[in-house]
């Protein structure tokens, strides 16, 4: 995690971002769980902006997250190790 810098806290998940490799890590608080996504350039661009028009409004936490795995953290997406 030494590259990833946290943008975002949604319900029990933290979201960091690796920017240099377009990638992203999904932490879960509960359970510790941490799983890593690669996008691409511009669907992480486009994550980003999602990101930052949550924090700027008061949307459901839970269908942002769901919309936010659903189009871009998925398996087809998920970095496999």
């Amino acid at each position: 995690m030494d590259n990833y810098e946290l943008i975002a806290n949604i319900q029990s998940f933290a979201l960091f971002t690796d920017a240099n490799h377009r990638q992203i890590l999904k932490k879960n608080t509960l359970t510790q769980e941490q799983i890593e996504y690669r996008l691409k350039p511009m669907d992480f661009i486009t994550f980003l902006n999602e990101i930052d028009l949550y924090n700027n409004s008061h949307q459901n936490t839970a269908k942002f997250m769901e919309a936010l795995e659903k189009h871009y953290l998925n398996i087809g997406n998920r970095i496999v190790r």
